[in-house]
C-alpha cells in the first residue's frame, strides 16, 4: 500500500488536484537548485501519529500533558480531542518541504513564504498567515469550501462520492455526509470493508482514479484557481 503519510494520493480532492500547481508556483520563485515535495509526514497522520507530535515538548504532570520545552513543541493538537487536518482521510492540508540543492531539507527560513504565494494563487489557507504560533509549511482548505462548512460531513463525502461513482450508492441524496448504516452498506458491497482507513481509501484510489477526474463530481469537487 502507498505511505498514507506522504503520498499525496491521500489528499482531498481539492488539495490533489492544486498541488502540481502548488509545487511548481512555489519552486519557481525559489533559487536555482532547489526542490519542493511533500515530505515524509505531510499529508495523513493517524489519531496515534498526532498524539505522538502532541507529546513533544510536554511532560504528563498532575493528570494533564504540559509544555515543558518551548523549543521542541511541535502541535497543540492531540488528534483526539483536538484533531489536525492532517488526521482527517483524505487529508484537508498539506506539509510542503524545501529541499537545498546539496539535498538537505530546509529547516526554516525566509525561502518559505514562497509557500504562502503558492497557496495564495490556489485559494488556499497558509500556516504562516496565522496569528501568533505559525506554520510555514503548512497548507489547507478554507472551512467555507468544504461541504456545508463541516469537516466531518466534508470527509464522509469524498468517501460517498467513491460509493456513488462505483454504483453501491445510486441516488444523488445518498451524497449527504452521513456516513450511516447506508453508506457502511455501500462500502462493504463495494470493497468488501466498512472501515474508512487507508488502505481502504487507497483501494477506491486504485479502482476508480483521482476524486477530482471523475466527471460525475466535476460540479462540486473541484474549484478552479483564484485569479
Amino acid at each position: 500500500m502507498p505511505d498514507y503519510k506522504s503520498d499525496p494520493l491521500f489528499l482531498h480532492p481539492i488539495l490533489h488536484a492544486a498541488l502540481p500547481g502548488i509545487l511548481s508556483a512555489v519552486k519557481a520563485n525559489l533559487p536555482s537548485g532547489w526542490k519542493t515535495g511533500t515530505g515524509s509526514q505531510g499529508i495523513h497522520r493517524t489519531p496515534a501519529e498526532q498524539f505522538v507530535l502532541f507529546q513533544k515538548g510536554r511532560a504528563f504532570k498532575n493528570g494533564s500533558w504540559v509544555v515543558v520545552n518551548k523549543k521542541e513543541k511541535v502541535t497543540d493538537l492531540d488528534g483526539h480531542i483536538k484533531k489536525s487536518r492532517h488526521n482527517n482521510l483524505p487529508a484537508t492540508a498539506v506539509d510542503i518541504i524545501l529541499i537545498k540543492p546539496n539535498g538537505q531539507e530546509l529547516d526554516a527560513g525566509p525561502q518559505e513564504q514562497q509557500i504562502g504565494k503558492g497557496a495564495a494563487k490556489y485559494g488556499l489557507n497558509w500556516g504562516g498567515n496565522w496569528s501568533g504560533w505559525q506554520d510555514l509549511p503548512h497548507i489547507e482548505i478554507p472551512p467555507a469550501r468544504l461541504f456545508k462548512k463541516s469537516l466531518d460531513l466534508d470527509e464522509a463525502l469524498q468517501w460517498q462520492k467513491y460509493l456513488f461513482h462505483g454504483g453501491a450508492l445510486t441516488k444523488p441524496e445518498d451524497l449527504d455526509g452521513l456516513f450511516g448504516q447506508n453508506s457502511k452498506a455501500a462500502m462493504q458491497k463495494l470493497i468488501g470493508t466498512t472501515e474508512r482507513t487507508p488502505g481502504a481509501w487507497a483501494q477506491l484510489y486504485g479502482q476508480y482514479g483521482p476524486l477530482e477526474k471523475l466527471t460525475t463530481f466535476d460540479a462540486f469537487s473541484w474549484i478552479p484557481p483564484v485569479s
